[in-house]
């Protein structure tokens, strides 16, 4: 199982878990991606997942099911820092590239499948481009971002070579390109609001969080709220 499931595979599990079948919310899709930005591996947050509701199945009288992944947050922090104390000393680590590898060292993903993916994304990139024409900052945004990826398919095909984890850092910087130029173009009294709107959100859940992954989430929740807004696509590998 490839490491790119990592947001399917944690909504199925959720949802198995919690017996009937539910949409993962915008607000817990934030959650998994601040997970992801840290580093905590799929099975970490699997084995979080399910310690959560081992748990809360031996209860009595439970009551209302489990509509939020935010009920497992807890037990996936405390698995990571498991994890995290049992490879100290250790030379192991977690990337993006040693994901996509399977148990004979081959990428899951061929050249040419991430190529295709990454055309798919500059077409829509275009497509912004020509739908914000008269709009000079969401313009500016589009081209300058489709011309990086223009660059990065031309070296990936010429080169017959793609590396899985430097390709994933170009595309990250590209996103927060693209990220810049909404948040420019929405506003900042817009983006006040919805800063308000997603610490409405967090409210319940905030006391159980540490600050730095509570702001994590927070701006994963800005972020895609904009990027369903200006309908812009994830160019992360994440989303092959």
């Amino acid at each position: 199982m490839n490491y790119f499931n990592y947001f399917t595979e944690i909504e199925e599990e959720f949802v198995k878990r919690r017996g009937s079948h539910m949409l993962v919310s915008p607000l817990d899709w934030s959650l998994i991606e601040t997970w992801k930005q840290r580093g905590i591996p799929l099975h970490i947050v699997l084995r979080g997942i399910n310690s959560s509701f081992d748990g809360y199945d031996q209860r009595l009288n439970r009551g209302r099911k489990v509509n939020s992944l935010f009920f497992c947050q807890q037990e996936v922090e405390a698995s990571f820092q498991e994890y995290v104390e049992s490879r100290v000393g250790s030379n192991g680590h977690h990337n993006v590239e040693s994901a996509v590898t399977n148990g004979n060292g081959d990428s899951q993903f061929t050249s040419s499948a991430i190529v295709e993916f990454l055309k798919e994304r500059w077409a829509i990139l275009r497509q912004l481009e020509d739908r914000y024409s008269s709009d000079a900052v969401l313009k500016d945004t589009f081209t300058r971002t489709a011309e990086r990826l223009t660059q990065i398919i031309e070296d990936s095909e010429e080169s017959g070579v793609v590396s899985p984890e430097s390709l994933e850092t170009d595309l990250t910087m590209i996103e927060e390109v693209i990220l810049d130029g909404l948040k420019e173009h929405f506003g900042e009294e817009n983006l006040k609001e919805l800063r308000r709107e997603g610490n409405g959100k967090l409210r319940g859940y905030r006391q159980n969080m540490e600050r730095e992954v509570y702001e994590q989430t927070l701006s994963n929740f800005i972020a895609r709220r904009l990027r369903e807004q200006y309908q812009v696509p994830r160019l992360s590998l994440f989303y092959l």
